[in-house]
């Protein structure tokens, strides 16, 4: 049996490349804007509280004792520009084209207390930009210097469309991928009966990744680090929106293919290699070092991975490689 010394030698037969997730919203619009005309409803931060959510995973405002509202999904506090991705103007939903938006935040030049709680109500419409829906907002609390608050805003109309569904197909749930890692994450969006999904937008955990504004819905990502990611897709309708189950992806570093602890008893060679769980890996063996033959591929439950062959005649050597990402 030839020397099994040199191809214990040998590391990883392939390295791989990847890239970053790229957390960027491009702003667009969808087609016609979608008007909230259904029942109104009331939210009240210190009863119904904290968040009111308008748009799952994309719109979610609170105040939270600051002094202006502000989008949870994409800012820890109120800012200029606040809340993000919406605007605001005095008056009817009626005269939508004509009103003159501006963020909520803004209008704290004035004092917001007194401007937006009157007597008479001042009805004001909210914009959600990306979503392109607008909806009526009347406040009936606003405490001055901060606290909860409250108000009467509509409600997507019953009639317009049911829910959308929206699942992600690729990745797999517990997948596990070598860093550096590129991804394209996909997802199945529709609406029954017809009706058309404007957007679906992805997040790992709640970071915004990006929005897709018409089919295929699929992210590309790039240079995606070794950590845990938790991806969802959110998809809107009609001004109607759900979110899909959560698929965990496991982004690793790397170790050295290493081989080890060879042995032959029983007419069996065998040894170990280093790994990492969930990788897939490649066992090949040459018998002249020029020509290698796969023996087997599998996924790594753990590390090291036992290997186990019958001893060949005229001998065998044998490589372990890490196989790129799928």
């Amino acid at each position: 049996m030839k020397s099994q010394s040199t191809a214990f030698s040998f590391g990883s037969l392939l390295a791989v490349g990847l890239l970053a997730w790229s957390a960027l919203v491009a702003p667009s619009a969808y087609g016609a804007p979608t008007f909230w005309t259904g029942p109104d409803t009331n939210f009240d931060q210190s009863v119904s509280g904290p968040n009111d959510i308008l748009v799952p995973g994309k719109v979610v405002l609170t105040r939270a004792f600051s002094h202006c509202l502000f989008n949870t999904i994409t800012e820890s506090f109120a800012q200029p520009g606040s809340p993000a991705d919406t605007e605001w103007a005095f008056g009817d939903i009626s005269n939508f084209a004509s009103l003159s938006y501006q963020p909520l935040y803004s209008y704290r030049n004035l004092d917001l207390s007194s401007l937006l709680v009157t007597d008479p109500p001042s009805p004001m419409v909210a914009h959600l930009i990306n979503e392109d829906i607008y909806i009526s907002v009347t406040f009936t609390r606003w405490p001055h210097g901060g606290g909860a608050f409250a108000y009467t805003r509509s409600t997507p109309a019953a009639a317009v469309a049911p829910p959308p569904t929206v699942n992600i197909t690729s990745p797999t749930n517990n997948t596990t991928l070598a860093a550096p890692a590129n991804v394209t994450v996909v997802a199945n969006a529709s609406v029954s009966g017809g009706g058309t999904v404007t957007n679906v937008t992805f997040f790992d955990g709640n970071t915004l990744l990006r929005s897709i504004p018409n089919p295929p819905f699929n992210l590309t990502t790039n240079n995606l680090g070794a950590r845990s990611y938790a991806l969802t897709a959110v998809a809107t309708a009609a001004g109607i929106s759900a979110t899909s189950t959560v698929v965990n992806v496991s982004v690793v570093a790397p170790v050295a293919t290493t081989l080890a602890a060879p042995a032959a008893a029983n007419n069996q060679f065998s040894f170990n290699f280093s790994a990492n769980a969930g990788l897939r890996y490649v066992v090949e063996s040459s018998s002249n070092l020029l020509n290698w033959t796969p023996v087997v591929t599998n996924v790594a439950a753990g590390s090291p991975v036992p290997f186990t062959n019958a001893i060949l005649p005229g001998g065998s050597f044998y490589r372990v490689g890490r196989l790129p990402n799928p």
